[in-house]
């Protein structure tokens, strides 16, 4: 898709720190502004896809919260474990 031009207008302090994030990572300050749109878009499409589907209001995980999330007592090493024995058995 063509690229369009955009003014923005921002606090000084923010606009700096923003092009010392964008030099840190290699990216200049359009195409970090276009990835967090592009994530914004993301977010309301998925949001609206969930309330769709009837799944409600989603809420982010964070990767600290899902061993915490997990269902306990499954062992899924020994689950692989079972299956990859069984199906070497069938060979």
């Amino acid at each position: 898709m063509r690229k369009r031009k955009l003014t923005l207008s921002i606090r000084g302090d923010i606009l700096e720190e923003a092009k010392k994030y964008a030099i840190n990572e290699g990216k200049n300050l359009s195409s970090i502004v276009e990835e967090y749109f592009e994530y914004f878009v993301l977010e309301k499409w998925i949001n609206d896809l969930a309330i769709e589907l009837n799944l409600g209001e989603l809420t982010p995980t964070s990767e600290t919260e899902i061993p915490l999330n997990r269902p306990k007592g499954l062992d899924s090493a020994k689950v692989v474990r079972e299956i990859r024995d069984e199906r070497l058995a069938n060979i």
